[in-house]
């Protein structure tokens, strides 16, 4: 026999008028000893146990739409204290002590606990449909909780804080799509910034380091000028070509000569060409601080440049005027 099968209704409702003729009773009983007439204190079972019935089912048909069940099932709760207590009003009247108490209050308390827990079936899958899930207490066990009761209590509470911020209905799913430049920031934003600048220079390979920092920045990579020019210069440093039949590294120290010294002004002027002409002469001094350790002020970097500049229109000025 299933819950929602006809015996299972048969079997409810049977209870139902039982529990409803014994808490009546007692109900009748305490109307009639205040002198009530007979129709109201007849009518005393629908004032306080069939209010608190039909709240019930108020309170199932509010969750069921989505809307909030805590007014019906507040007024239950108040019209069904007020029938148990009357129900113990009427044990102290016939002077029944506590065996009467509970025997004219708990079919009260049954019958809303068995109508609670059956609407509770339909109502919960109606709430699943629109999408909210209930609240579950994680089941630890009994020797879980004696060897470890505090991470068990704070567990259960981080399980009831994630129902309360995310146990609502779920976002529309009509949602706008992701453009395609949102989800390259997602995954830029999980890469290497070294790994994202080498993916662009791949990519626009012509671009100078400012162009190519100021592209990375709208795909959500924080990166200036400097940080790019010194991320491709160490990819480059790290650029090997090995040979099965080269000679040895002792041949190779004979054939190679020595390189030059680096001088200042050789070092600023290939930080400026490596960046691009707008570049800032802070960030051509950053550049030249971190490839060779040498410290430079702006002003500096901007007087030799100005002279080189000079220099550089001097010796064009001279080739062309063996033209003229």
């Amino acid at each position: 026999m299933t819950r929602t099968g006809a015996g299972w209704r048969l079997a409810l409702f049977v209870v139902s008028v039982a529990a409803l003729a014994t808490t009546g009773w007692s109900l009748y009983a305490v109307a009639r000893h205040y002198q009530a007439p007979q129709g109201i204190a007849g009518a005393a079972v629908a004032v306080f146990d069939g209010i608190a019935y039909a709240c019930l089912h108020l309170a199932s048909d509010a969750s069921a739409n989505g809307r909030s069940a805590f007014g019906p099932r507040l007024t239950a709760l108040a019209m069904a204290s007020t029938s148990v207590y009357l129900n113990i009003n009427h044990a102290h009247l016939i002077h029944g002590g506590r065996p009467a108490a509970v025997f004219f209050a708990v079919p009260t308390l049954g019958l809303l606990a068995v109508s609670e827990m059956s609407w509770a079936g339909p109502r919960a899958a109606r709430r699943a449909e629109l999408g909210e899930r209930p609240y579950r207490p994680p089941v630890f066990g009994g020797i879980a909780w004696v060897l470890a009761p505090m991470l068990a209590g704070r567990t259960v509470k981080a399980r009831a804080v994630d129902h309360i911020e995310h146990g609502g209905r779920p976002a529309p799913s009509g949602a706008a799509p992701r453009s395609a430049t949102e989800v390259l920031r997602s995954r830029f934003a999980e890469m290497d910034p070294g790994d994202a600048v080498r993916i662009a220079h791949d990519a626009q390979p012509g671009l100078p380091p400012a162009e190519l920092a100021a592209l990375l920045v709208t795909y959500g990579v924080i990166v200036d000028a400097v940080q790019v020019a010194l991320v491709l210069s160490d990819t480059q440093q790290r650029i090997t070509v090995e040979r099965g039949d080269a000679p040895g590294p002792e041949a190779d120290a004979v054939q190679v000569g020595e390189l030059p010294p680096v001088t200042l002004t050789g070092a600023i002027v290939d930080a400026a060409a490596e960046l691009g002409p707008e570049a800032k002469s802070a960030d051509i001094a950053s550049l030249v601080e971190m490839r060779h350790r040498i410290t430079v002020d702006d002003g500096y970097v901007r007087t030799v440049l100005h002279r080189e500049s000079k220099k550089a229109a001097g010796d064009v000025g001279q080739g062309g005027g063996g033209y003229a």
